[in-house]
């Protein structure tokens, strides 16, 4: 079994996914690193716990020195449970639990522009855009930038792109203004859910046609 993310969620986006304060899409990205690293949620159980502490011994008195180093000491040695049986479709035997109830009835993938597949992932928030992402082996998506987050969790197989390998399990946030192209690597389809902020730009010729229809929401 896996023990820790080569790419775990940055420790800050872990701390607001355990007090709660993430908006759905970036939270469900989160759920799913949780789900599928041992690592990743024995720090996110740990980060909940200390809060909880936190909050009991600042009820009390002030915290002395060391106080949050002795309380992560002995949350260390605490057991973690492992995720509940996942309730999943058939043909979607990767998906774990967290994504389990947010794909529709019957999800079938469906080939969109750059030849790759998709399911979109309905959120009942309209901060955030999320779908899911199928792609062959040796094949990209088409190069492009973002303007703003972008939330990435391998759950099979695995990419490269200008800023890293990543396999499942493993997390990235969009590289930010810089282009970069995604490309599945040898073995089992890459699948990855993405959630935007802010839909993609991209930047080859075709771009010019593809950029408004991808602001309208129309691809």
């Amino acid at each position: 079994m896996k023990n820790m993310s080569r790419h775990p969620a940055p420790e800050e986006l872990l701390l607001d996914y355990a007090a709660g304060n993430l908006p759905e899409g970036p939270a469900l990205a989160v759920a799913l690193q949780v789900a599928l690293d041992p690592g990743v949620r024995r720090t996110v159980e740990r980060l909940r716990d200390v809060g909880g502490a936190l909050l009991d011994q600042s009820a009390a008195a002030a915290l002395d020195e060391g106080a949050l180093e002795r309380t992560l000491s002995r949350l260390d040695a605490a057991p973690v449970e492992g995720p509940a049986p996942p309730a999943r479709q058939p043909g979607f035997d990767w998906a774990p639990v967290a994504l389990a109830h947010y794909l529709p009835a019957g999800a079938r993938w469906k080939r969109v522009f750059g030849g790759f597949e998709q399911i979109d992932v309905p959120l009942r928030a309209d901060t955030h855009r999320a779908a899911l992402l199928r792609l062959a082996p040796g094949q990209g998506l088409p190069v492009h930038r973002h303007v703003a987050n972008e939330y990435t969790v391998v759950l099979q197989g695995g990419y490269t792109d200008n800023t890293g390998n990543y396999v499942a399990g493993d997390f990235a946030i969009g590289p930010g203004p810089h282009a970069h192209q995604p490309i599945a690597d040898p073995g089992d389809p890459c699948i990855a859910l993405i959630v935007l902020e802010k839909p993609i730009v991209l930047t080859g010729a075709a771009g010019l046609f593809l950029n408004p229809l991808l602001r309208w929401g129309w691809l």
